[in-house]
């Protein structure tokens, strides 16, 4: 069996979405989704993607105001 890498930090997954491209995983010990940041305008220096800790879909949906009876979204992946 392969020895780990003693620099990798963890490990990410892209997979798609209704929005587009998002990446899922872990990085040490906490779970993480990481989405495209489209409130990024032209030339600043804002962050080009989000790592953001996973929430499950019941917090989710009260956190965005959503009802169950709407689509679900990126937002609403539970990791």
């Amino acid at each position: 069996m392969s020895e780990r890498d003693p620099n990798e930090l963890g490990a990410l997954w892209e997979k798609q979405g209704a929005r587009g491209t998002y990446f899922t995983g872990k990085i040490g010990d906490q779970p993480v989704v990481v989405f495209k940041n489209d409130k990024k305008e032209a030339g600043s220096k804002a962050p080009d993607w989000r790592v953001l800790k996973p929430q499950k879909k019941e917090q989710a949906a009260v956190n965005v105001g959503a009802s169950m009876n709407e689509p679900i979204t990126d937002q609403d992946v539970p990791f």
